[in-house]
């Protein structure tokens, strides 16, 4: 018996060294023979790299996050306004969506590369402050318009002050919180998407009925109607963050620093192909899933499960910022595993979600009982649909501080242009190929079936070339 438990033992052994190969932190060949070190040294100890983040390191990052939050409060407010807001100034369904579509995301995408280039040559807490006050000041005289061209040119001004803060933020964050620490960091910058946009249906709702009732308590006060006096009450707290930008500092001779080298973000990427090109196709796959989720998930549950908006919009509510508050959770978990050694483990996480959650993510939509369609959905959009801080992150770590700003902007471009397509896909393969609007969940099957290996393949491949970067900076 003796030698057939040693005989087991060592299988079992064999096997459990198997699933360890993909966390352990092994030899790199190296190309003029011999092998490299497993891993390279701390960050910390690098010259130029912050040795700890300190006080002002994440109380920048406090405020920034808040920041964030805000700027997707004010971005999304208006949504909760549209009723009013169309009755008021006479605007047609394609007005209003103009508004809220291209009249922001199109000078988002389109501001972010020259904005950029600011935080990359200037100050990155003074881009950060004149782009709060700018979307602040905008979202608050928005309640001033009286026409669809007023209107539009203020949600303009919305779009192009928030392209300022990611790309200062993220420069900032990089240059003041050690990589042991970046993940940590940029998972709290990361909830404000979430965070924001749960709240302004929250703040919305609640702001709009307040002051309604506050016009009906004091006629004699002549008020402005009520979807204005919101839009005005939205915009002080982003003013007032907004000016905290002051009180944190900006790194000692950053600016120098970032002006000795004039190379250009584009000519770094094409450098840097290897690793760009797969990573990017990689989060535009996934950036097809989330949108697509975002987009047609509650027409699903309303076609699949009869369920009113009132009954359905608190558990989207709920799973929208449970996938908010797991995220610095995973970025501890992160950081512990770069700290070891595990120089790719921003991707290669993101891999291993992606991986253990595809047949869940491949079937949610096939489910018919509706308790168990939310449980398996929450655990598919907390995984899939939050993963910009595993993208932000693995860009920071490889980018010259000096081209920081231009590459986050431009990193970012195909990425939300490619993935604004995942609505359109889903709603085209429910009207052209199975003619059948209840088939909506088979459309987002066949998305999620299709994109998500696309998303681990380019994902997986370009972990090598990370590894280099990493390892060069």
């Amino acid at each position: 018996m003796r030698p057939a438990i040693r005989q087991a033992a060592g299988r079992r052994t064999r096997f459990c060294s198997v699933m360890k190969a993909d966390i352990q932190p092994v030899a790199e060949p190296n190309p003029l023979g011999g092998a490299m070190a497993s891993a390279p040294p701390p960050s910390s100890a690098r010259p130029g790299a912050p040795t700890s983040a300190g006080f002002d390191g994440w109380w920048t990052v406090t405020i920034v996050s808040a920041l964030y939050v805000l700027s997707y409060l004010d971005r999304f407010i208006l949504t909760m306004l549209v009723p009013n807001v169309k009755a008021s100034l006479h605007l047609s369904d394609f007005q209003i969506g103009v508004i809220l579509g291209p009249a922001f995301a199109v000078v988002f995408a389109v501001f972010g590369i020259p904005l950029g280039w600011a935080a990359d040559r200037y100050s990155r807490r003074w881009v950060i402050l004149l782009g709060a006050l700018v979307f602040g000041v905008a979202t608050g005289s928005s309640g001033f318009a009286t026409t669809f061209g007023a209107l539009l040119v203020l949600r303009i001004m919305v779009g192009i002050g928030e392209a300022s803060l990611t790309p200062a933020a993220m420069s900032l964050i990089a240059a003041k919180i050690p990589r042991e620490r970046l993940t940590t960091a940029v998972s709290i910058f990361s909830m404000g998407p979430k965070v924001g946009s749960s709240a302004a249906y929250a703040v919305g709702g609640v702001a709009l009925v307040a002051a309604a009732a506050l016009e009906r308590s004091f006629p004699s006060w002549h008020l402005a109607e009520p979807w204005r006096l919101t839009l005005g009450v939205a915009a002080i707290p982003t003013i007032l963050v907004g000016l905290l930008a002051l009180t944190f500092s900006e790194p000692g001779g950053g600016r120098k620093e970032r002006q000795r080298d004039d190379q250009s973000a584009l000519a770094f990427m094409l450098a840097s192909r290897r690793l760009m090109i797969p990573f990017i196709l990689g989060f535009c796959a996934i950036t097809i899933c989330g949108q697509s989720l975002i987009a047609w998930v509650p027409a699903f549950v309303d076609r699949q499960f009869n369920l009113s908006a009132a009954a359905y919009g608190p558990m989207l509510g709920a799973i929208s910022m449970a996938g908010a508050l797991t995220l610095v959770f995973k970025g501890v978990i992160m950081d512990r595993l770069f700290a070891k050694g595990i120089r790719d483990i921003h991707i290669r996480f993101y891999t291993w979600l992606l991986i253990w959650t595809f047949p869940l993510a491949a079937g949610v939509f096939l489910l018919r009982n509706a308790i168990a369609f939310f449980i398996v959905y929450a655990i598919v959009a907390i995984v899939t649909i939050p993963f910009v801080a595993y993208m932000t992150v693995a860009v920071q770590m490889v980018t010259p501080p000096q081209l920081r700003g231009r590459v986050t902007a431009t990193t970012s471009i195909p990425i939300a242009l490619v993935g604004s397509l995942g609505p359109l896909v889903v709603g085209g393969i429910t009207d052209f190929v199975f003619h059948d609007e209840t088939k909506v969940g088979w459309s987002l099957s066949l998305v999620m079936t299709v994109m998500i290996p696309v998303t681990i393949l380019c994902l997986r491949r370009c972990l090598p070339a990370l590894r280099d970067a990493i390892d060069a900076r």
